[in-house]
């Protein structure tokens, strides 16, 4: 991951909880609990992602070692 994406990612996601953690002082829990899904959508994607990816590479390094 790139820093540039990195940070993208970190701004997206505090500006979510600050928009949720305003609706519920105003008093909007349906509005506050809306960003619920896409914050897990989020958790799915990349850390799903990421997870997937390192098995990938530890599968490939499996193969390194047994073909040498």
């Amino acid at each position: 991951m790139s820093k540039s994406s990195a940070i993208i990612q970190v701004i997206l996601v505090v500006l979510i909880l600050v928009y949720s953690t305003f609706q519920f002082y105003r008093g909007h829990f349906e509005l506050g609990f809306s960003a619920l899904p896409i914050l897990m959508l989020y958790y799915v994607l990349v850390f799903g992602r990421s997870r997937r990816l390192s098995k990938l590479d530890d599968d490939e390094s499996d193969m390194d070692k047994r073909s040498r």
